[in-house]
């Protein structure tokens, strides 16, 4: 691996003979495995070199947290200039520490601590009663264990355990946010969470009883606010932007378009895998992650374009099925974080006054365009997946005046779609029409296999 990676004869000979060579090497061909750049590579071997001199891999014990900060403070001192500025010093000692516990953790002599391990056996008690039993998003899972962790964290900073928390305890952690400058929605969020957490440790005895009938949430009021999002003159504007040759604008304006046109959640298109498109019949699937659906639309000629596009001249040849990939290596499913926030600089590119800039603000400007062409309610909700017409509802509150006039995005079918539509899409609507769906052909295009 180092003949493969070394540019120079005298670093050769230096890294194939330095401290825990073989040990360098497995981690290296590794990476190289997992599809990591050449470049990256070189990269991590030279520091590599510098962690192995300074930690002994082949002890028998884990490292600690202080053991490896240590080391890598140590490096910093003597590598870096005296003149060296703090932000330089402290990219180079969390470049260290990263590499190290990468290292350490292939070899089984690093594992990530656990937050709260005196709590775990409840916590995953709980997600699981969540996940199994009451049929949760994976979205809203993720939330109460956040928010759980970071209350159990509280209770172990004032050395309360959780068979002693009682009324006065959650007031003080909810004071304890509020001199955070947690917002109402916040608190509401961690109300909902602990009064499902306590509901469930009430039944086992693991706390004391009724504690989550104490728990009020702060009143939001329905409807409050208008949905937040750009025009749809703001959209038109955000996707003749991306209508460039840049790779990363290829990518980007096919997740655009699929989030203004059909208002899907950045989790679902996140969650599409080639199979998802049927070219012969001119049809995308999707997987609705909070209802547990599965919708089928009319594949709009722009998007499907802009699909087509991106797998021909961007997409990386991967054994990955998933539609979006990452653009270096390597190459991984596109993330819901990484999508969003490529998704909310651009929109916050377009108006810095936008209140709401994240890619939902997209599904928003979707469901108020709609709203404008005279689609009721009931049409939007389906086209949203939304299960209930309350959902829905907050778009009545726009000014039809103030919206933008129709794209340049043809989307003549997928109106024509949705007003054929007379009940809410469920598991059976959509197996009554899977007999439409085909396998997708391998076309041979960019990473198609």
């Amino acid at each position: 691996m180092f003949d493969q990676i070394s540019l120079r004869k005298d670093r050769l000979w230096l890294y194939s003979t330095g401290r825990f060579a073989e040990e360098r090497r497995a981690f290296l061909c590794d990476l190289n495995d997992r599809g990591y750049s050449l470049r990256a590579i070189r990269f991590i071997n030279i520091c590599l070199l510098r962690v192995a001199e300074r930690l002994n891999v082949r002890q028998e014990t884990p490292f600690t947290e202080q053991q490896i900060n240590e080391a890598a403070r140590d490096w910093v001192a003597s590598s870096t200039a005296k003149h060296s500025s703090a932000q330089t010093r402290h990219t180079r000692t969390m470049r260290f520490i990263f590499i190290a516990k990468n290292w350490l953790r292939f070899h089984g002599k690093w594992h990530d601590p656990v937050r709260n391990p005196d709590y775990q056996q409840e916590m995953r008690s709980f997600l699981d009663e969540l996940r199994h039993e009451r049929g949760f998003a994976e979205d809203t899972i993720r939330t109460r264990e956040s928010m759980l962790n970071r209350f159990f964290e509280w209770l172990g900073e004032q050395g309360i355990q959780l068979n002693q928390v009682s009324l006065d305890t959650l007031t003080a952690f909810f004071a304890f946010g509020k001199t955070h400058n947690w917002k109402k929605s916040t608190i509401k969020s961690y109300a909902e969470s602990l009064r499902s957490f306590f509901r469930y440790a009430g039944r086992r005895n693991w706390c004391m009883p009724g504690l989550a009938e104490m728990i009020q949430s702060p009143r939001l009021y329905s409807l409050a606010g208008l949905p937040e999002g750009p025009s749809w003159e703001q959209v038109r504007q955000l996707i003749a932007n991306l209508n460039t040759e840049q790779e990363s604008h290829i990518r980007t304006r096919a997740v655009v378009l699929l989030l203004a046109v059909y208002g899907l959640r950045i989790g679902e298109v996140c969650g599409l895998s080639l199979d998802d498109i049927d070219w012969v019949n001119e049809k995308i699937r999707v997987r609705r992650f909070k209802s547990k659906r599965v919708q089928e639309f009319p594949l709009a000629f722009e998007v499907g374009n802009a699909i087509l596009k991106y797998i021909q001249k961007v997409r990386p040849h991967s054994n990955s099925r998933s539609l979006f990939l990452s653009l270096h290596r390597p190459f991984r499913p596109m993330t819901r974080p990484g999508a969003s926030g490529i998704v909310s600089r651009l929109v916050k590119s377009l108006d810095g006054r936008q209140h709401y800039r994240g890619a939902h603000s997209l599904r928003h400007a979707c469901a108020t365009h709609l709203l404008s062409e005279g689609f009721s309610l009931k049409e939007i909700g389906d086209q949203l997946g939304h299960r209930s017409p309350r959902t829905t509802r907050i778009y009545t509150k726009v000014e039809l005046g103030k919206l933008a006039l129709v794209p340049d995005v043809d989307v003549s079918r997928l109106k024509e779609f949705l007003r054929s539509q007379t009940c809410t899409p469920t598991a059976a609507w959509a197996a009554e029409r899977a007999s439409v769906l085909r396998e997708v052909s391998d076309f041979k295009l960019g990473g198609l296999r």
